[in-house]
């Protein structure tokens, strides 16, 4: 007899991952994952806007490649602080406490007020 197949919800696994971090690391650590989390939900939620044809039709391997891919560019895209939930909740990865205040731009980006 085989096992029944358990889907693994990778999302979950990496919280888990987090949690058994020191402070110092975790909080950075989890900034982050919040963003990449969230920048996936966003990417999947822009794909499904795209109106299906016949060319790639639906199929469990398709769907398992754009959960990969959209992680994929997510994970690069938050390397970056895009959307600036790292630095928004005072933290930034790698480091301790922010130096910039929530709605200041970081020093050095040529923006004013």
């Amino acid at each position: 007899m085989t096992s029944p197949v358990v889907p693994v919800d990778l999302d979950d696994v990496r919280l888990r991952t987090l949690e058994r971090q020191p402070a110092a690391k975790a909080g950075p650590a989890a900034a982050k994952e919040l963003e990449v989390v969230f920048l996936t939900q966003l990417l999947r939620a822009m794909r499904k806007t795209i109106p299906e044809n016949d060319l790639l039709p639906r199929a469990p391997a398709r769907d398992v490649y754009e959960g990969v891919f959209d992680r994929s560019v997510a994970t690069s895209m938050a390397e970056q602080d895009p959307l600036g939930i790292v630095r928004g909740i005072g933290l930034k990865v790698g480091a301790g406490p922010a130096d910039t205040k929530v709605g200041n731009p970081p020093e050095g980006t040529g923006e004013s007020h």
